[in-house]
């Protein structure tokens, strides 16, 4: 096929296709209902709650306790760390773990959101940058009756 047939064709097939569709009839078919929207929808954020220490949000019905294998991690080694949950009737207690990492008082890392019940037991690798640094390793647990949070100390190696 010649250039000049092939790019007329193609305009005929650009043409065809910007006909097709995209009427605004808002008729709908006999025994059906037209959807009717605003077009606008509203999204709430919630609130960040990251900030560092260890005061509690709301009346929460659980204790929570931050422990890791040292308080001398070495940066781009793997570190584990543990966070556990327990009731204050002396059970396990299930919620969702928000890790943090703060530097001088700033959020500087967020280590992820994990469920867990009773214990929550994860690795982290500390990054080079941090190396001389001291931190605070932060678990925010959200719970029956609200927030706790508990924090490690430690100095990057």
């Amino acid at each position: 096929m010649q250039p000049v047939r092939r790019s007329s064709l193609l305009l005929l097939l650009l043409a065809l296709v910007a006909g097709c569709g995209g009427g605004n009839d808002q008729t709908a078919p006999p025994g059906t209902t037209a959807p009717t929207t605003s077009g606008v929808l509203t999204v709430t954020q919630p609130k960040n709650t990251a900030k560092p220490g260890e005061e509690p949000i709301g009346d929460p019905a659980f204790t929570v306790t931050l422990s890791g294998e040292s308080t001398t991690p070495t940066a781009g080694r793997p570190w584990r760390y543990t966070v556990r949950a327990r009731s204050k009737q002396g059970g396990t207690a299930a919620g969702t773990a928000k890790m943090r990492v703060f530097v001088d008082g700033e959020l500087v890392d967020t280590l992820g959101f994990f469920s867990f019940e009773g214990a929550l037991v994860r690795t982290h690798v500390w990054p080079r940058s941090l190396r001389g640094d001291s931190a605070e390793l932060q678990a925010e647990v959200e719970g029956d009756g609200g927030t706790q949070r508990a924090v490690l100390a430690v100095s990057i190696r």
